[in-house]
């Protein structure tokens, strides 16, 4: 009995399909926002039928906390390279919150997909809080080390996010105007006056 021919499976030959396309996400939002991400222009951009796509992101939203998620993890990675192994307490939570926005500065369109309306409203996407909590715990432990009462740094460290998420965004939509060369340093001023006003 004759052998069926082998279907064509060109669109599998990825060994990581998710990361390739998550690394294509990461590319388009370099010049777009992520209102512009296409799931068929994404399987175009990583050579494959878009229903392999849909075999891993079954919508939008689940390829967005994909995203979201690499993004929270290499803002973390940024932080704790700024903060280095030398930095405690205070000088660790600024020079966390100046990698904070280098990491912003740099990938613009990805903070604010982060930083906008909450993507994980479900509870769908327990790998996606697994990477922000990461990141808001190198802040958490900066509290920690100051001596900040376990009751409250949580709290705090919240605060200290949310305002210090103002503030850059505020710089990256040029509401604040400021040189270039000088915003690492008002970012440093900020974080610095925050921590003062949350002791």
């Amino acid at each position: 009995m004759a052998r069926k021919p082998r279907k064509n499976r060109s669109t599998f030959r990825h060994g990581n399909l998710p990361a390739a396309l998550i690394a294509a996400a990461i590319g388009r939002l370099r010049t777009g926002g992520a209102e512009s991400l296409s799931l068929r222009e994404l399987a175009r951009d990583g050579g494959v039928n878009h229903r392999a796509v849909y075999r891993h992101f079954p919508d939008k939203l689940s390829l967005l906390a994909a995203v979201a998620r690499e993004g929270w993890l290499r803002l973390m990675k940024e932080m704790m390279r700024q903060k280095g192994e030398r930095k405690r307490g205070e000088a660790a939570l600024v020079a966390s919150a100046v990698g904070f926005f280098r990491f912003a500065s740099a990938h613009p369109n990805l903070f604010h997909l982060m930083a906008g309306p909450r993507i994980n409203r479900q509870q769908a996407f327990p790998q996606f809080e697994e990477a922000v909590t990461g990141a808001m715990r190198v802040f958490l432990e900066g509290f920690w080390e100051i001596n900040t009462p376990r009751k409250h740094a949580h709290t705090r460290t919240l605060l200290f996010v949310a305002a210090l998420t103002g503030v850059v965004e505020q710089i990256l939509h040029r509401r604040i105007r400021v040189r270039p060369q000088e915003t690492e340093a008002l970012v440093a001023e900020a974080a610095k006056r925050l921590l003062s006003g949350l002791r």
